[in-house]
């Protein structure tokens, strides 16, 4: 598989704002038209594996939007199924978290727990945002079943919570992966309202919002990462 071709956006910005900006999501079938024939304007240029999992992933995402939950979960199988997970780990495990979900939302929970079980067994080619993203659909998925949390996935909270330095201990896991989970929504959101706000204005009100949000802020590795952005951003300055 050409993984170069995996790993590209293959599809054009205006046909995703159709998709998901001017259609509304109840006509899927349009938009599984539009996508569809995108395919097959472009099939001389990219990989037929590939083209196969770029479409059913899109579909799969139409589908999803709608909430044509059984639908969607087919063409998400079908792109787990045709590549594997180090091929491009962000489309891999962002299927298998859809998976879980997916089946979670239609209570088929052996289903649910199956694909669980495949993205632990991988977790190790996951992003610690993506493994979080994972437990905390597959903590829903035990919450509705009403089982126990594997101690097996004690060592893989640990290890988000190091990794980005997240406030919480690992007591109940259960509390924690949803702790941390509604932590990282926030302060992303945060970090997003910002960047989108001041980036294109003065540097110096972007400076002084990043280092409040540094001041504030609870996860270590969003700390690190505006820190940077201002240490960028002084230099830029001085360099004006």
């Amino acid at each position: 598989m050409n993984l170069e071709q995996l790993r590209k956006d293959i599809f054009p910005s205006e046909l995703i704002l159709k998709l998901y900006r001017d259609i509304p999501n109840a006509q899927y079938e349009e938009k599984i038209k539009l996508v569809n024939d995108y395919i097959d304007e472009v099939q001389d240029i990219y990989d037929e594996d590939v083209l196969k999992i770029k479409k059913h992933n899109q579909i799969a995402f139409c589908y999803w939007m709608a909430e044509q939950y059984p639908l969607a979960i087919q063409h998400f199988e079908m792109v787990v199924e045709n590549m594997e997970p180090e091929d491009y780990p962000h489309l891999y495990f962002l299927a298998l978290n859809l998976l879980i979900r997916g089946n979670r939302i239609l209570s088929n929970y052996e289903i649910a727990e199956k694909w669980a079980e495949l993205a632990w067994e991988n977790h190790h080619l996951a992003h610690a945002i993506s493994n979080l993203h994972i437990l905390n659909d597959y903590t829903d998925v035990i919450t509705e079943t009403k089982t126990i949390l594997d101690k097996k996935y004690y060592p893989l909270i640990r290890s988000i919570i190091d990794e980005y330095g997240f406030p919480e201990e690992l007591e109940d896991p259960v509390k924690t992966i949803r702790s941390m989970n509604q932590r990282h929504k926030l302060w992303s959101i945060k970090y997003g309202e910002i960047v989108m706000t001041f980036r294109k204005s003065d540097h110096e009100k972007y400076i002084r919002e990043l280092e409040q949000f540094i001041d504030s802020c609870e996860i270590e590795w969003y700390r690190n990462y505006a820190e940077k952005t201002v240490e960028r951003l002084k230099k830029q300055v001085a360099h004006d």
